[in-house]
Formats: structure tokens, C-alpha cells, sequence
């Protein structure tokens, strides 16, 4: 697998994973903390929860979109670089 290929799953499945984790995150953060697991005080503050899972989210969404584009286009635009002009007419 090339070096241009590699970036472009990169950038695809490191999005979805990223946008993953956040629902991960969020879950777990939410969740209630009574009893053996704790005193419910170890919980951030909710406007920070929603702006960490918001920045996760559209650093996701911009990865998948990045990474689509680098599939839709960026393979197109290099092939015509790699064409040699022999000057032959």
C-alpha cells in the first residue's frame, strides 16, 4: 500500500474511530457515580463534557470528510502529474 493510500484510510477510519470513542466518552462521563464506584464528585462540569464532545466531533467529521476527498480527488490530480511531455507531436 502506497504512502498516498495509507493517508487517506488514515484519515477515513481515524475519523470514524474519533467520533466513536466521543460516544464513549460522553457515556462514560454521564454516568452516574453512587455507591462502591464513588460519590458522583469526580464529574466535570457539563459545559465542559458537551465542549469536549462537541470539538471530538467535528474534528471527526473533518477527518471523514478530509479523508473523502483525498479518495475522490487527490488520486485523480496526481495521475495527470505523472504523464511526460516528450514534446512528440
Amino acid at each position: 500500500m502506497t504512502r498516498e493510500r495509507m493517508k487517506k484510510h488514515v484519515l477515513l477510519y481515524g475519523g470514524i474511530a474519533m467520533i466513536l470513542l466521543s460516544f464513549l466518552a460522553i457515556h462514560e462521563l454521564t454516568a452516574p457515580r453512587i455507591g462502591p464506584i464513588g460519590d458522583g464528585s469526580s464529574i466535570p462540569p457539563p459545559a465542559l463534557i458537551w465542549r469536549i464532545f462537541s470539538l471530538f466531533i467535528l474534528c471527526g467529521i473533518g477527518f471523514i470528510i478530509w479523508g473523502i476527498y483525498r479518495f475522490l480527488f487527490k488520486e485523480k490530480r496526481t495521475d495527470n502529474f505523472m504523464e511526460v511531455d516528450n514534446g512528440e507531436q
